[in-house]
């Protein structure tokens, strides 16, 4: 299991990256030292660690236009919002210069949280509470990897509805290929955990059928070049072998200005996060 975890962390933590608008190898980066910090300091056996849907839509539709003209003229001189783009794609290295002030101001609310003792407020949070923030989590995460399954774009978004709607609206855009590879794959998932619950040879699949199916998926688009040349398999591509290259280096963007534009953002995402962790965490610790 600590295995297939590890492995499945990868591809988790990329996408939702790449869901706040960030570059892949931020979101892997954002997995794997926060493990090890909860590792010494955590006090959950159930608590997993690193970055999440919910908190991925908030940072993206947070500082979303947040950019200036100085800041990033490329996006405005090509009409702005109107021209479909977002600020991410024209100026990646200022918007992750907000994004990382607001991940540095996140983590203050809660070290000064923690200073404060103020967990208990956790112990007003009813079940149903916990259940219905679980259950909301799932199904955001679920909508927004739908897109990859389809094999064309779904905008983000933070509401359920505005990503239903968009799904319906542009559902004939649905590439054949993406289809039935995710469906297959979906499929194999399904039945291979039947099968470990059901025979105790074969235990030892169930966990290791998300870890057989990237691999399997991996080997796909690698042998066979038709799938992302031919059939709009998307796939990852080039990662930066090192942080250095596309880490946004100084802290010239962490201005007053700047930080008054990501409070609002900072706030909801320390206190989303805080809920979520808790509700997973208590969620998976009755079982």
């Amino acid at each position: 299991a600590g295995v297939t975890v590890g492995v499945m962390v990868i591809p988790q933590s990329m996408s939702y990256g790449r869901i706040a608008g960030l570059p892949y190898v931020y979101g892997m980066y954002s997995a794997c030292v926060p493990t090890f910090v909860y590792a010494l300091f955590g006090q959950s056996r159930q608590l997993a660690v690193g970055p999440v849907a919910m908190v991925s839509l908030l940072v993206e539709a947070g500082l979303r236009g947040v950019l200036t003209k100085e800041q990033c003229p490329k996006w405005y001189a090509a009409g702005g919002a109107k021209s479909g783009r977002l600020q991410y794609q024209d100026c990646p290295l200022e918007y992750a210069q907000l994004a990382t002030l607001a991940a540095a101001t996140v983590g203050m609310m809660q070290i000064v949280a923690s200073i404060l003792k103020l967990g208990f407020l956790v112990s007003f949070l009813g079940h149903p509470v916990t259940s219905g923030f679980t259950s909301g989590a799932a199904i955001i995460i679920a909508l927004s990897q739908l897109k990859y399954i389809l094999g064309y774009d779904i905008h983000n978004s933070e509401y359920i509805y505005e990503t239903t709607w968009e799904l319906v609206r542009d559902i004939h855009k649905t590439q054949a290929m993406p289809l039935i590879l995710g469906l297959l794959t979906l499929a194999f998932l399904i039945v291979n955990k039947k099968l470990a619950l059901k025979y105790k040879r074969i235990s030892m699949l169930g966990p290791l059928g998300p870890l057989i199916s990237c691999l399997v998926g991996t080997l796909l688009v690698w042998l066979f070049p038709s799938l992302r040349e031919d059939h709009d398999i998307k796939y990852i591509g080039e990662i930066p072998s090192v942080l250095v290259e596309s880490w946004p280096i100084g802290v010239g963007g962490w201005t007053p200005d700047a930080f008054g534009k990501i409070l609002p953002t900072a706030m909801s995402a320390c206190l989303i996060g805080y809920m979520e962790s808790v509700a997973i965490g208590k969620s998976l610790a009755a079982k």
